[in-house]
């Protein structure tokens, strides 16, 4: 019995300090409101993806590459009929995380890691631990995520549109044409198949121009955009069709794909269902 009353009282004090009553507060310029009853430890995490927020100046910028482009910004030889025509795209402001979404701040929000039929868990082999990226997560996955966070918070997060990720990759208002996001040499930013053989830590390797982290490599990174084919004309806020055959737009390459793929123009698209070990994603809030 008293053995019983031990475990009792270890377990109710393990649970008073895990508790956090916090209302209100302002975090990065963010007006937060807590609803719901994540402890100190989940809100801690929450409040430090809040604090990595980075704000990104509305601009004007050429996106999208193509092979035979006369503006030196936009020519890439190694460019896919996915990545043009080349077009003018002009975004508003926003918020951008600095980093991919870790394992930590899913499974604060979730209580769980991802799993389904197939038991498709986290493992060490592909990376485990609390700064690793989340993967193994489909768009549906994606979309409750966010509602829970969203409905925790009473802040707008969102994935980012297609045209908000390529401009925030290439540095804003800043932008900067190179191939990756950050420098000229994959490897100086970018964790892929020639050096890695699993995904990395976030923010282990050199920043782009706006401070964000991984925005080539590690793992692919999903986007709001339904696939559609760009057109030549210049557009505000672009995000793509209502609907095109079930394929989200996927960003950044990862760990297991070649240079090629971490070019900050490189386009992929998969089903809404869709999830493996190299696939992540990156928040936004408008």
């Amino acid at each position: 019995m008293k053995r019983v009353l031990l475990i009792l009282c270890c377990v109710l004090a393990l649970q008073s300090c895990n508790k956090d009553n916090t209302k209100n507060e302002t975090i990065n310029g963010f007006e937060i409101n807590w609803t719901g009853d994540l402890g100190k430890k989940e809100k801690d995490a929450v409040r430090e993806m809040i604090t990595n927020m980075v704000k990104v100046e509305s601009g004007t910028f050429y996106m999208g590459a193509q092979k035979d482009s006369v503006e030196f910004y936009c020519y890439d030889e190694n460019a896919t009929s996915l990545e043009g025509p080349v077009h003018e795209v002009t975004v508003t402001e926003f918020y951008i995380n600095k980093y991919e979404v870790t394992q930590l701040l899913w499974e604060s929000i979730m209580g769980l890691t991802p799993n389904d039929e197939n038991d498709m868990q986290w493992e060490k082999e592909y990376g485990l631990g609390d700064k690793y990226p989340a993967y193994r997560i489909s768009y549906k996955d994606v979309e409750t995520f966010i509602a829970k966070l969203n409905e925790y918070t009473g802040l707008h997060f969102a994935l980012p549109t297609e045209a908000q990720w390529e401009y925030a990759a290439k540095g804003g208002a800043n932008t900067n044409y190179e191939l990756y996001a950050g420098d000229g040499n994959v490897l100086e930013v970018a964790w892929i198949e020639r050096n890695s053989d699993k995904s990395s830590e976030v923010g282990m390797k050199k920043p782009n121009g706006l401070g964000l982290y991984d925005m080539s490599g590690n793992v692919w990174e999903m986007t709001q955009d339904w696939y559609y084919d760009y057109s030549e004309e210049a557009v505000t806020d672009p995000i793509g069709e209502a609907y095109n055959e079930g394929y989200k737009v996927f960003r950044g390459g990862s760990w297991y794909t070649n240079d090629q793929s971490a070019r900050v123009t490189a386009r992929s698209k998969q089903g809404i269902h869709y999830r493996d070990f190299s696939t992540g994603f990156r928040l936004v809030i408008e």
